[in-house]
């Protein structure tokens, strides 16, 4: 019994080395970084980033420096499906606002998310040894507010063989053209993004810099300004108003374009003066947002949002007569603004919108004590006719 068992134990570890040797790994992954820049107050899009990658058209030369000296080696397109790429995945969480730096009140608050693209190099479909040549671009998926890279970029996959005989790869992505339309020839290990930073760092190839003209007046807006916010007060109005009064508030926001989103958006939320949040850390794209209780010039402020965002803000019951209007000389801040019943709804497409919902309690004029007088005048004026008519008579009968 005891040399059965042996024997079976021997047969199945040699069939695990059989295996281990006619199986050998024949994929290679090498992550490669995806960074998105902010302006510090938007949460991470919820998206993924995809890359496309074609074999070459031609044969080419790979240039780079080695050892202090230029190298050009001669390159052929890479086999079909020979690179594939899984893209790199965002997804929004509460008070999160990726790697932070500068200071908000000196208007310099920025923000980095990142994550990893995986670049699969599939050994098994590389025949002869040498360089293999990719192009490679980022695919525009038309997520409102990211700007996607115009840069241009190469896949090249060597396979040799080393001093002890084994076969090796190596794989490195180059940046062939800025996204300025600019040569290039630098290897990197990541890509960037703008997602609402409104001057994006100017030594980053990915984001062409943007620097506003010198013209009289006010300057044009970056074209790179693409996510905003819009502070929402309570107005309590009118002569018999109680300025001590709480009201209910619910919101929410609705995406005008859902162009490459992989779930539902965040849209970050700070309260204003008096105001309870009553935990709400963040509204949820499409649902309604749990009670918000706000008093007299109370709030909040709603970051992250795109021009194609539409907020409502509902009221709850009152006795109050509901307006709602953009703050003065902040009009063009706020478009398509409108009210239906107890709910306004508006449109925030410049950073720093304001809109105060009003509500107001004024005095009632008391019309029903005038038409109660109206019959007794009524009556006097006629009396006064026939009064008229009858003194006529008598004059006419002396």
């Amino acid at each position: 019994m005891r040399k059965n068992l042996n024997k079976l134990a021997t047969l199945a570890l040699s069939g695990m080395m059989v295996m281990s040797m006619a199986v050998p790994a024949f994929a290679q992954d090498v992550p490669f970084q995806k960074r998105v820049h902010t302006d510090g107050k938007t949460l991470a899009p919820n998206t993924t980033f995809n890359f496309k990658v074609t074999p070459a058209a031609q044969a080419g030369t790979y240039k780079f420096e080695k050892d202090g000296k230029n190298v050009t080696e001669a390159t052929k397109p890479g086999p079909a499906n020979g690179v594939t790429i899984t893209g790199a995945t965002f997804a929004p969480e509460e008070k999160k606002f990726g790697d932070v730096t500068g200071d908000d009140k000196l208007g310099e608050r920025y923000g980095i998310f990142k994550s990893n693209a995986t670049i699969h190099v599939d050994e098994s479909k590389f025949g002869d040894l040498g360089y293999y040549e990719y192009d490679m671009e980022e695919v525009d998926d038309k997520y409102e507010g990211i700007y996607y890279t115009k840069s241009k970029f190469k896949i090249y996959v060597l396979k040799y063989v080393d001093t002890d005989g084994a076969t090796k790869f190596i794989t490195k992505v180059v940046r062939v053209q800025k996204a300025n339309g600019e040569a290039d020839n630098t290897k990197v290990e990541g890509v960037d993004n703008n997602y609402g930073r409104e001057l994006p760092p100017p030594e980053i190839p990915d984001i062409p810099p943007y620097t506003p003209p010198e013209t009289p007046g006010t300057p044009p807006e970056s074209p790179y300004d693409t996510t905003h916010e819009v502070t929402v007060r309570k107005r309590i109005l009118g002569k018999v108003a109680n300025h001590s009064d709480k009201f209910e508030f619910y919101v929410t926001v609705v995406p005008g374009d859902r162009n490459g989103q992989k779930g539902a958006e965040l849209y970050n939320v700070e309260p204003e003066g008096d105001v309870n949040l009553n935990g709400i850390k963040a509204f949820t794209a499409s649902s309604e947002s749990g009670k918000i209780v706000v008093g007299d010039n109370g709030g909040f402020t709603i970051t992250g949002l795109t021009k194609g965002d539409k907020v409502f803000v509902r009221e709850g019951a009152t006795t109050y007569v509901m307006t709602a209007g953009a703050v003065a000389g902040k009009e063009s801040y706020i478009k398509e603004l409108d009210v239906q019943g107890l709910t306004a709804s508006f449109n925030a497409v410049k950073d720093d919108a304001e809109v105060d919902i009003k509500n107001t309690k004024d005095v009632t004029t008391p019309t029903g004590i005038v038409m109660n007088v109206a019959p007794y005048a009524m009556m006097l004026a006629v009396a006064g006719g026939l009064g008229v008519v009858f003194m006529n008579r008598k004059k006419e009968e002396e």
